[in-house]
């Protein structure tokens, strides 16, 4: 069956929204075909970001019904774009529109009868996102189709669509990425080489970029989430693609679980648009459609935060589909048989019979399902808007499911886990108030300073979802005795614990002196006097943001000490690792920045304790291996920078001389031996890949070498285990068997803050653990630094099957090689930077193994040294 514009033209007819008729392109306004030179859609065509940010300006500017700004910067310093469509005379009203459904979304106060009259007033928005995934590339056709049709369709189906909705488009959901993948795409034309983007398309995050949704690390993510802020869409349209032989497109309902934190009208309405849009499908002939009422498939992405997303807490219905995608991007995808499952079902109602699949194709799926939804909202707008933007805000101030505050008590252990912390509910919008006088809640008493957080309020179900650490549910499964059905992502989104902060639920509403927070800042801290020049500074190292501080020391080479042991200074205990800093102006200026971006307690001592400790290397020179494609490397990069520690990705070509370049070398999880060996294949990409090429067995031993002779290496997750077979490290995995499932979870650790890597942890804490190994460690000379209890519970947060199989296993281990010292971790702590608390690990690593180690008497003699 060809799939022609005239077949799309076709169906759009079918779906109340035909492009033929009442067509009406200006002629200030060319088609997509005469601006970019081709039809969206063509075999082996794909627009540039370059040309599509010219094409959406361009509407923008000569458009009634359009208009174009910069939302904001992407990572690596491009446009995020956006559109607004609407009808002339709505987007004239745009403020008004904006201030009334701002006012809906906080209606305390708001009578029925004003909340009836403000919707009357004002229209639903829809906001419409692609490309978040860059290599998911038949959406960005569609959406140049789509903006160009809403803004020159003179039809009355169009017209109702902009008369009733504010459309909000995204034009790319990574823009850097679009121009990366598509750049790469057109440059190895006609070569030898892979035609698909070989690295990361998001600077830090690759395809995790919309794994974002809570901590908002990246600033194409809080783009996004600014936009859902201030326009309140009903819902959100995101287009992504998917394997190519599955169903030829995937759309709501979803599947199980759900979280007991979403209103329930956001989900249903979601899942009622998908079953409408399917019809519009089903009719216009457009075989292969798939829902996840069943067990098909594993859609289940209303659990967790990180998938569900921010808005779907605030009534926003996220509306996925997930078209099939071709084969390298832009050329048809042909097998045997017929594409995607074949057994007619109530999920898979009309089965896709053909055995190809086009870039058109898929194009033409992605489009009419806006076309579809958009429709379909247009005719219920003010249904719409009253129900997903006020009743599910009104039902926030009344909903029961949480308890009815959250307190963080005032001297948290690391205040600078609970500023960041803070800083994601301030970022949504959250209401915080902090307590002007002690108070008493739920039976304790706790101190002016803390922070609470109430459930009942607009973004009360949000923080709920990221505080509750809700076990997951027992009834997420199709019949009583079938097994459980896992989440599409993870199990848990408990920030708190993966931050390290403590947070106490209080069940019953009580009262307290509050004033509401403004504006989030790192605790307030005074520098003490300075110390008499035989003195010190002593800063403790309980805090994730000591790696700053010790990044900033190492920028201003300052010198640097790290104690060995508990000592005391004055009336004060400092526990081992603390850092202790001679007194000059230079390291005053860096500890007074420090102190007051993270709200790092600072003490001073007239005297230098008398404790053993370690020298830092002063510019201790840090190479991250990080692998081609590899998002913990990503991560990684970020987590790198964040902290300010300077860095350089390991090149295949510096593997001669690792010892002249490097000190610490960090692995990041997902490298392995064949990622260093084996590497890029240079037979298929361009020379400017050739960092990330394979340095063979030679490279191998070499990285053994730097390790033996002296340096640091540092290895995370699934990179512990490669550590393990280049240096034959006395260690052994610990052999699970089934059944075990904890994947995605936080588990409950033990740290020994005696062993440098747990300088600074608490006696026990948790582990980010998703699927990752522990340790037999058969070396009495191997230092411990974390490990899973003997006794109790593993489960921190989340789901697990025989986790009990790591019960007194080791996750965190230090031992030396010869001149050099390993620190591995079996778990990813390091996880899309959620689990900062263990942050500090990393910090600790980097740094300790290229030390020097100091007895009593030289620590004593530090400022004369």
């Amino acid at each position: 069956m060809p799939y022609r514009r005239a077949r799309l033209a076709g169906a759009l007819a079918v779906a109340c929204l035909a492009l033929a008729p009442g067509v009406a392109h200006a002629a200030a306004i060319p088609t997509p075909e005469q601006f970019f030179g081709f039809e969206m859609g063509t075999e082996g065509k794909l627009p540039t970001w370059e040309k599509t940010k010219q094409y959406a300006k361009l509407i923008g500017d000569r458009s009634n019904k359009a208009d174009y700004f910069v939302q904001s910067k992407t990572a690596e310093g491009d446009d995020y774009p956006v559109l607004l469509i609407s009808s002339p005379n709505n987007l004239a009203n745009i403020d008004k529109i904006v201030a009334a459904n701002e006012r809906l979304a906080n209606p305390k106060g708001l009578t029925e009868e004003d909340a009836k009259a403000l919707v009357a007033q004002s229209k639903p928005t829809y906001l419409i996102e692609s490309t978040i995934h860059s290599t998911e590339v038949a959406n960005m056709p569609a959406i140049i189709d789509a903006i160009h049709h809403f803004a020159t369709d003179t039809s009355a189906d169009t017209k109702q669509v902009l008369d009733n909705v504010v459309l909000v488009v995204a034009v790319s959901g990574n823009p850097d990425g679009w121009k990366k993948v598509v750049d790469y795409f057109d440059e190895t034309a006609n070569t030898s080489y892979t035609r698909t983007y070989p690295d990361l398309y998001h600077h830090y995050a690759g395809h995790d970029d919309n794994r974002d949704w809570y901590v908002f690390t990246q600033p194409e993510t809080r783009a996004r989430v600014s936009l859902e802020e201030k326009y309140h869409p009903v819902v959100e349209h995101v287009l992504h693609q998917k394997d190519a032989t599955t169903s030829r497109i995937f759309m709501p309902p979803y599947q199980e679980p759900v979280s007991n934190n979403l209103d329930p009208i956001t989900h249903e309405s979601a899942n009622a648009l998908g079953l409408e849009v399917g019809k519009s499908f089903l009719a216009a002939g457009y075989k292969g459609i798939q829902h996840s009422m069943g067990t098909q498939n594993s859609y289940g992405i209303m659990f967790t935060a990180d998938v569900a997303g921010y808005s779907s807490f605030v009534g926003t219905s996220l509306f996925l589909t997930e078209t099939a995608s071709q084969r390298d991007l832009a050329y048809p995808y042909t097998q045997a048989g017929p594409l995607g499952p074949q057994g007619r079902s109530m999920d898979n109602p009309d089965p896709y019979k053909g055995n190809t699949w086009t870039l058109k194709q898929a194009s033409d799926y992605a489009e009419l399902g806006l076309y579809a939804a958009t429709k379909s909202v247009a005719r219920n707008s003010s249904d719409w808007l009253y129900n997903n933007v006020y009743l599910v805000a009104k039902h926030s101030y009344t909903w029961s499911d949480g308890p009815y505050a959250y307190v963080l008590p005032s001297g948290q252990r690391d205040p600078y886990a609970l500023y960041e912390l803070l800083k994601i509910f301030d970022f949504g919008k959250a209401e915080i108030d902090r307590a002007t006088a002690p108070f008493t809640a739920g039976g304790k008493s706790y101190p002016a300073g803390s922070y609470i957080l109430r459930t009942q309020q607009p973004l009360g179900r949000w923080i709920n979802q990221l505080l509750d650490n809700a076990a997951y549910p027992d009834w997420a499964r199709p019949c009583a005795t079938c097994p459980l059905t896992m989440p599409y992502s993870e199990f848990t989104d408990s920030v708190a614990l993966m931050f390290g902060v403590d947070v106490q639920p209080v069940q019953a509403a009580f009262s307290a002196p509050t004033e509401r927070v403004t504006e989030v800042k790192p605790e307030g801290v005074l520098l003490p006097q300075a110390p008499a020049a035989s003195g010190a500074y002593l800063v403790e190292p309980s805090s994730y943001g000591v790696a700053s501080l010790l990044a900033q020391l190492q920028k201003w080479d300052v010198p640097a000490f790290r104690s060995a042991a508990q000592f005391s200074s004055g009336a004060r205990t400092f526990a081992p690792g603390t850092v202790i800093v001679p007194p000059s102006a230079r390291s005053r200026m860096v500890l007074e920045d420090v102190a007051k971006s993270e709200g790092l307690p600072v003490y001073a001592s007239d005297t230098v304790p008398a404790v053993a400790g370690f020298k830092l290397k002063p510019g201790t020179r840090v190479g991250l291996v990080r692998g081609a494609n590899n998002m913990p490397g990503g991560w990684m990069m970020w987590l790198l920078e964040h902290s300010g520690i300077d860095y350089k990705v390991v090149s295949a070509d510096d593997y001669p001389k690792l010892d002249a370049l490097y000190d610490t070398i960090i692995l990041a999880d997902g490298i392995t031996r064949a990622r260093i060996v084996n590497g890029l294949d240079m037979t298929r990409y361009p020379a400017e890949w050739s960092w990330a090429r394979g340095v063979g067995e030679a490279g191998w031993s070499q990285l053994a070498a730097f390790v033996r002779g002296g340096g640091n290496l540092v290895a995370l997750g699934s990179a512990s285990e490669t550590a393990q077979a280049l240096l034959n490290l006395p260690i052994q995995k610990v052999a699970t068997t089934s059944p075990f499932q904890a994947g995605g979870v936080l588990l409950r650790e033990s740290f020994d803050s005696s062993v440098p890597a747990a300088w600074g942890m608490p006696a026990e804490w948790v582990t980010w653990f998703d699927s990752d190994r522990a340790w037999n460690v058969s070396d009495p000379k191997a230092r411990i630094a974390g490990a899973y209890p003997g006794t109790g519970n593993l489960l921190a947060s989340g789901y697990e099957q025989g986790a009990d199989q790591l019960r007194g296993k080791a996750d965190i281990v230090e031992l030396d090689v010869d001149k050099g010292h390993v620190t591995l971790s079996g778990s990813e702590i390091t996880f899309r930077s959620w689990p900062r608390a263990l942050w500090t690990v990393v910090a600790n690593a980097i740094y300790q193994g290229p030390s020097t180690a100091v007895t009593a008497a030289e620590m004593k003699a530090m400022p004369a040294s």
